[in-house]
């Protein structure tokens, strides 16, 4: 004795693959709520705003470098940047928490670095900042060997440098340099 007869055969096949896919679904789902990722660098930013614990920061200028984006931002009286990477060629996800910093309007340059290594031999290094001067009007970067970086100032006053090398760590870098409109250096720190 059969108990399922043709239509009734194809009904319960049907079904049983509905079941399946959404099942498929509910983990697709639950896996991109567990590992934070998107389909666009916005959205990701915009999740870890509403995660974070001060803010939402105000997104000033977003920087694209290869497969990341900088978000250079501020929240009261501090600056920050969040990084975000591409994975897998279109998904995005936070690189690293946000970096914060009170900006200081008595100093020129306010400004923030960190990195770190990837597989022993390559580093990721950023350096970002905010310019108090009005003055300055370009921020150059000076690494050994005398190759310079230089970062145009925005209305914002906000410059971000990203290096990603197996040659460039900290101790590669030199001096920060603030220029003013005609060529002049207005401000020097070594770094």
């Amino acid at each position: 004795m059969r108990l399922f007869h043709g239509k009734q055969k194809g009904v319960l096949y049907l079904l049983e693959w509905g079941v399946v896919i959404l099942f498929v679904c509910f983990f697709i789902i639950k896996w991109f709520d567990y590992t934070q990722y998107h389909f666009s660098a916005d959205a990701a930013f915009e999740e870890k705003q509403d995660l974070n614990y001060s803010g939402p920061s105000k997104k000033v200028e977003k920087v694209d470098v290869d497969d990341r984006v900088f978000y250079l931002n501020t929240f009261n009286d501090q600056f920050s940047v969040g990084i975000l990477k591409k994975d897998f060629g279109l998904l995005w996800k936070y690189e690293n928490s946000f970096y914060s910093i009170e900006r200081v309007d008595e100093e020129a340059i306010t400004y923030l670095h960190d990195g770190y290594m990837k597989n022993n031999d390559v580093y990721s290094i950023y350096l970002v900042g905010v310019v108090n001067d009005p003055a300055i009007k370009k921020i150059r970067l000076q690494l050994k060997g005398e190759k310079t970086l230089a970062y145009p100032i925005r209305d914002n006053g906000m410059f971000a440098f990203f290096i990603e090398d197996n040659h460039i760590g900290y101790d590669n870098w030199e001096k920060l340099s603030g220029v003013d409109k005609n060529g002049k250096v207005v401000y020097e720190k070594a770094i």
